[in-house]
């Protein structure tokens, strides 16, 4: 639990940060373009998550005197992929980001490579992997092969959560409706605590949820999250920009960076201090609203909002409305209520109790839950 008497720093963050370089990547900025971007932005980390590589992070970070301005860490996505005929794209999506590990961890089933083809294939250019494909077959139809063999995917989280653990990281599931891939059977029995993704701001990430035309209905990541954190899983929710777009701003949909974060609260900006933080869930998650203060003790939750900044000469401080809503066990509503100063009175039969605030302009945050055990 946060208390009052816990460490008072924040610390803003994003935990799912493409780049250009991995072979054949589908990001178009540099580790550098990347860290000066967030940096620039009032970000404090930021963790490098490229696909089946650990970039170098090495030189990113900032230092001024002994104290460190803004930290970069190493990460990876493991893009894992299972066929299942049921399925209407027939395969299913279970990426996993390896948050603050020391080795490269390939997907289950993912293509052995020679040495010649390895070499090859770390020479491929950023864009440059359908090219790569019609001059060199042989390489197309290797990774062509994949996904295939008879892994269920909750095999897969299994073996690829305990792998990040076994090389010193935390595991963060991403995007669980990408391609409607993840329900909650899927991720029970994963040794705890992990990440998932509340808000992944893709265009395609489907946090939301929804019903198609036949009548599927596949429920907003947010809703996964209480099934999961009512099992009794030590979840914790992030939001993140998922970015691999670097110039097309004008582009509403395009995966550009500065769209979701994490707010972490530790008592300095380094290593060890962040990745307690995120396994303990002392951070909140956030598409725009800022959290001022907060506290979760065993007997209430209280929060303080701050009004969100003017643009340019926009000066409206303080005309910011917002709602809060505590969620309970089962998906519950506790409370609802209006302000920028919400507070939740523990009874102490809730199973836990959480945070989901909108404003008006449709900014969104989330808090950690509290378990309650009486």
């Amino acid at each position: 639990m946060i208390t009052a008497a816990s460490p008072q720093r924040w610390f803003r963050g994003n935990t799912h940060t493409h780049t250009s370089a991995p072979p054949a990547s589908d990001a178009n900025g540099s580790p550098e373009l990347a860290a000066e971007w967030y940096r620039r932005k009032g970000y404090d980390f930021l963790f490098i998550t490229d696909h089946e590589h650990l970039t170098d992070v090495a030189g990113l970070s900032r230092m001024s005197g002994d104290e460190c301005e803004f930290l970069v860490l190493p990460g990876q996505e493991i893009t894992q992929m299972v066929v299942d005929p049921a399925h209407p794209h027939g395969i299913r999506q279970g990426h996993v980001n390896a948050l603050n590990t020391d080795r490269v961890i390939l997907p289950v089933g993912y293509p052995e490579l020679s040495d010649e083809i390895a070499r090859v294939w770390r020479a491929c250019p950023p864009g440059g992997r359908e090219a790569l494909f019609e001059r060199r077959p042989d390489i197309a139809a290797i990774f062509a092969a994949y996904p295939q063999g008879d892994h269920t995917l909750a095999s897969t989280f299994h073996r690829n959560v305990a792998e990040v653990r076994a090389a010193g990281g935390i595991a963060q599931i991403n995007h669980p409706n990408l391609h409607w891939s993840v329900g909650r059977k899927d991720l029970l029995g994963l040794p705890q605590p992990y990440l998932m993704e509340i808000w992944n701001a893709f265009s395609l990430a489907g946090n939301l949820g929804g019903v198609d035309d036949g009548g599927d209905r596949a429920p907003a990541t947010e809703e996964l999250w209480d099934e999961l954190l009512s099992d009794g899983v030590r979840v914790w929710g992030t939001a993140s920009d998922d970015v691999h777009e670097y110039a097309a701003f004008d582009d509403r949909d395009a995966p550009t960076p500065g769209k979701a974060w994490i707010v972490v609260r530790a008592g300095s900006l380094d290593q060890e201090s962040i990745m307690n933080a995120l396994r303990d869930g002392h951070f909140y998650a956030s598409t725009g609203i800022v959290v001022d203060r907060y506290t979760a003790g065993p007997d209430s939750v209280e929060i303080s909002l701050a009004a969100i900044p003017g643009w340019r000469s926009a000066k409206f401080v303080g005309l910011t409305r917002f709602r809060t809503r505590f969620t309970g066990r089962g998906g519950r509503l506790l409370a609802e209520m209006a302000g920028a100063n919400p507070r939740y009175r523990i009874r102490g039969d809730e199973g836990y109790v959480r945070a989901t605030i909108v404003d008006a302009d449709g900014r969104r945050a989330w808090t950690q839950p509290v378990f309650v055990e009486r």
